[in-house]
């Protein structure tokens, strides 16, 4: 069986590479395509069964699906400025034109994102909304959308905040005892990899489910998992709604900002994706197993090794 993963950088497809070469299954042979290929990890370099390949989903011509069973495609996050949603339309449309010309694809796994069945109120999400759009047209026997929730790994990006005199965690999910679904990378990586090999066909066509943590967390929870693993108390600085767009100005493009703040109040108490405004009953579900403390005390771990 022959796998394309594109792009192959992100943390989410090296998940998926690293459980597909866990699998005890020689037949397995990964193609993953890279921007720039001094960025493919060492530990697949050395396998036989991958082949890092350099392309991007942003330029057609570089893709080369021929002889591949099954795709795993990612939209990932622009921050150039650049419309999000235009952007995502045109990767997406060069990965559908690789898979159709391909000939030979059976199977199309697309991470999505929670949120995603929204076009409107939702942000940076509606990128995700677009790509389902267009790979839901492609002429092939089989199409899965993972819509994942937020990530565990998102609050490890700002690590230097637990040093100094007043180590801390800034929080954007507020109040700070509002329970929202997340995941971990991990467990994204072994679902991605799990549909991408599994052997009987998807219930329909597309097929979406939602992808969760074994359960909810708070941003109190993540204060909690972050003073056990630095072992000292950490504070929780919330950044409150009306803080959202200053916050988000410091980081991004003025172009996208307007986008970043819809995404994070979305999801807030009274936002359109809002746990409490979910209808749960409407919902598939799959669950991971990874818990937030074992995410946050290994990137704890990491840095001090580092």
């Amino acid at each position: 069986m022959r796998i394309v993963i594109a792009p192959a950088s992100t943390k989410a497809a090296a998940a998926t590479i690293r459980s597909l070469l866990s699998l005890a299954k020689e037949d397995i042979q990964i193609k993953g395509y890279y921007r720039n290929l001094s960025r493919v990890p060492a530990e697949f370099q050395s396998s036989p069964r991958f082949q890092a390949v350099e392309g991007t989903i942003e330029d057609a011509s570089s893709l080369d699906f021929a002889g591949c069973d099954a795709v795993l495609t990612i939209t990932p996050p622009s921050f150039s400025g650049r419309d999000l949603v235009s952007h995502a339309k045109e990767i997406s449309e060069n990965v559908k034109a690789a898979v159709e010309k391909a000939g030979s694809v059976k199977r199309l796994v697309l991470l999505s994102s929670v949120g995603a069945e929204h076009d409107t109120g939702v942000g940076e999400i509606k990128s995700n909304n677009m790509a389902e759009r267009v790979f839901a047209e492609t002429p092939i026997p089989e199409l899965i959308f993972v819509r994942c929730v937020y990530f565990m790994e998102n609050w490890t990006f700002f690590l230097d905040t637990l040093h100094g005199p007043e180590p801390h965690v800034i929080s954007t999910i507020t109040p700070v005892d509002f329970n929202v679904p997340m995941v971990a990378v991990q467990d994204v990586g072994s679902t991605l990899a799990s549909e991408l090999v599994k052997e009987s066909a998807p219930p329909s066509k597309p097929f979406v489910f939602e992808l969760h943590g074994p359960k909810m967390y708070s941003p109190l929870d993540v204060q909690s998992c972050f003073s056990k693993a630095v072992g000292q108390d950490v504070a929780m600085k919330p950044v409150e709604k009306h803080e959202l767009h200053n916050f988000y100005a410091r980081l991004f493009p003025p172009e996208i900002v307007d986008d970043w703040v819809e995404m994070a109040t979305s999801f807030l108490p009274g936002g359109i994706i809002a746990v409490d405004k979910v209808n749960w009953d409407e919902k598939e579900i799959v669950r991971g197993k990874t818990e937030l403390c074992q995410v946050i005390e290994s990137a704890v771990q990491n840095r001090q090794q580092g």
